[in-house]
């Protein structure tokens, strides 16, 4: 692994640590100021900062989850994670979600990601 490679790699290990602890600071910390994000979840939507911030908040008190199957590889300008989302749902029902994090990283922060997760019915009404 290069110096660069390695780099990008302690970006993205400190943003899934601050993300999974609901660290505001630290997710503000590891994002750029600029960052642009998208997510396909509940039928897609624009990401922020500050919705990156509410969503680590809300998951950290309402879902509990793992992530498995988690496959992680450095590019020249960033990262891609792909994983398997578990949970059990208010009703007690078993679900899995795969994914897929797509981001860019420059200077030592994340610029932008992608999220794609395979969601069966989110958005729906």
């Amino acid at each position: 692994m290069t110096t660069h490679q390695a780099s990008i790699q302690a970006v993205a290990d400190r943003f899934f640590a601050v993300y999974a602890a609901a660290d505001e600071d630290g997710i503000r910390e590891v994002l750029a100021p600029d960052f642009e994000g998208w997510t396909s979840t509940f039928g897609g939507y624009d990401l922020t900062v500050d919705s990156l911030v509410n969503g680590a908040k809300w998951e950290a008190e309402n879902v509990n989850m793992e992530l498995d199957e988690v496959r992680f590889h450095v590019t020249d300008s960033g990262f891609v994670r792909q994983y398997v989302i578990r949970l059990t749902n208010a009703e007690g029902v078993p679900m899995e979600f795969p994914g897929c994090i797509v981001a860019l990283v420059a200077d030592g922060r994340i610029t932008r990601f992608d999220e794609y997760v395979i969601a069966p019915n989110a958005g729906q009404k």
